[in-house]
């Protein structure tokens, strides 16, 4: 029940849409990207629960940490043994019933945004759409160079600033939607989380 619940709330963090007329001011809306860029770029270690909605519904669930630059770690619980590290190069996906990795350069998924040394919401991407209300701030960000390539919506709560989900969009519009909870921050986390060592043959996947 507890999975559910925090499940409809991710669907609920992107269930804002605002008129027009409701949008903030010009001045509010920049003030606003200042702080998402000004709270994500002050991020060095973190970790946090996470519940995972994938495209056909299915929710997974786990522990989510994060090593600034480059380095994330997605450790499923729910359904237990996948895992999807960066290791600063390259995301690597373990599908534990299936028993096989996959992996994909870090610069080619939507994770690179919040992986770079410097996040800026204009270098690169590009803000499609940004609302603030009901104490939830939601920018929607797309690759400049490939905007049809898909997108990136990052939610956070107001007050104070924390990331609360996001959701990312394929090129088909397949919608992945991610929600944390329970952030600890500053960590001083084991350097061989961010390392994917293959279940069946015991060495470092690349």
């Amino acid at each position: 029940m507890r999975t559910i619940q925090l499940a409809l709330a991710a669907a609920a963090l992107f269930a804002l849409s605002l008129p027009a007329s409701a949008q903030a001011p010009a001045a509010g809306k920049q003030a606003d990207l200042d702080r998402v860029e000004s709270y994500l770029n002050g991020i060095t270690t973190a970790e946090a629960d996470f519940t995972q909605v994938s495209p056909d519904g299915g929710i997974a669930k786990g522990r989510f940490d994060l090593s600034r630059p480059g380095k994330l770690r997605f450790d499923y619980s729910e359904p237990k043994g996948d895992l999807l590290v960066a290791d600063g190069d390259y995301i690597i996906f373990w599908d534990a019933k299936q028993k096989e990795a996959s992996n994909e350069p870090i610069s080619e998924t939507p994770a690179a945004f919040l992986l770079k040394p410097h996040i800026s919401l204009t270098d690169g991407v590009k803000v499609t759409d940004y609302e603030h209300a009901a104490g939830v701030i939601r920018v929607t960000l797309v690759e400049e160079k490939e905007p049809g390539a898909g997108s990136v919506t990052i939610a956070f709560a107001d007050q104070p600033l924390e990331l609360r989900a996001w959701r990312v969009a394929d090129g088909q519009g397949q919608v992945t939607d991610v929600t944390f909870s329970g952030w600890r921050l500053g960590l001083s986390l084991d350097p061989g989380l961010f390392h994917f060592r293959d279940p069946n043959a015991g060495v470092r996947h690349r």
